[in-house]
């Protein structure tokens, strides 16, 4: 018991620096609540409460399993350049992290069996996608090298398990217009939370040259990410406006979150700290979670 206590501890202070658990709940959860009115708006999804239950255990589980991927995969990269992780300053081990990844992944093939056999094709996919990316494509260095092209092909893993849990609410990827567009409108918010990750300050940049801001330049980078921020919105606008909920008071609320975020990346801009980083992380945070539970509460209140 004292041992099982002990890795319980390890584990809570792993997941605190590198899979917050907390923010991730609140993330998904979102997306899988804004996903659900979406797919309700064209068929009856029945025992609503569950599959949003299992959709959220289901993507918690997969972004675990592409962590755990990452520390086995960057591992030598990390050893050199992030000598201060987890798993390089041996709080944790790899396998341990396998170990908790092998039960959930057996979880997620559960849930895609028991929704029958679209659930359980996207499932596969997922799972196979994933195994491809933990070998870097079979390219190794080749693709490693090219920052951009990685970074967007990984990203492939977000429509996939998107796939999925569309697949719990409906039983066919029916071809309507609003599925496809609300699939880019949350890659597009994906790419908001990927893309202030690996923009760093100066005193905190690596020497591993895995951050935006080291390619681009730190003013460049923000700059680049006030136009995801305003390409997102336009994905969100056209959403609720094709499903004709886009009301004075939904444009309020989103308006002020887009100033409050165009508004904090100004003013990293201008301090560069600690402070302001944080700042702007926790409004791409709020935006990230308010359209989407405006999408869910304007379809279904």
């Amino acid at each position: 018991m004292h041992n099982n206590n002990k890795f319980i501890n390890r584990f809570l202070i792993y997941q605190k620096e590198r899979f917050p658990v907390v923010v991730l709940l609140f993330t998904t959860l979102s997306v899988v609540l804004s996903s659900y009115a979406i797919s309700s708006t064209f068929v009856v999804v029945t025992n609503a409460p569950l599959k949003i239950f299992l959709g959220l255990m289901s993507a918690i589980i997969c972004l675990f399993h592409t962590r755990v991927i990452d520390e086995h995969r960057d591992f030598n990269h990390d050893s050199q350049h992030h000598k201060y992780r987890p798993v390089q300053r041996g709080l944790i081990s790899r396998k341990e992290l396998k170990y908790i990844d092998y039960i959930g992944l057996f979880i997620f093939m559960c849930v895609a069996l028991f929704y029958g056999t679209y659930t359980l094709i996207f499932g596969l996919i997922v799972i196979i996608f994933s195994f491809i990316a933990s070998k870097d494509f079979f390219l190794g260095e080749i693709i490693r090298k090219r920052f951009l092209i990685y970074n967007a092909v990984n990203l492939i893993q977000t429509i996939l398990l998107q796939a999925f849990v569309y697949s719990i609410f409906i039983n066919w990827w029916y071809d309507f217009s609003i599925l496809w567009l609300h699939l880019v409108f949350v890659l597009s918010n994906s790419t908001l939370i990927e893309f202030i990750r690996k923009i760093k300050i100066k005193e905190e940049e690596s020497t591993g040259r895995d951050t935006y801001s080291w390619h681009f330049g730190f003013k460049k980078s923000l700059w680049i990410y006030k136009l995801l921020i305003i390409i997102n919105y336009s994905l969100f606008l056209l959403t609720m406006k094709l499903q004709h909920i886009l009301t004075i008071l939904t444009f309020t609320i989103s308006i002020i979150f887009v100033i409050l975020l165009l508004g904090s990346a100004l003013r990293h801009l201008r301090l560069k700290d600690k402070s302001s980083e944080r700042i702007l992380l926790l409004n791409t945070l709020i935006l990230y979670i308010g359209l989407h539970l405006m999408v869910y509460f304007s379809i279904k209140f």
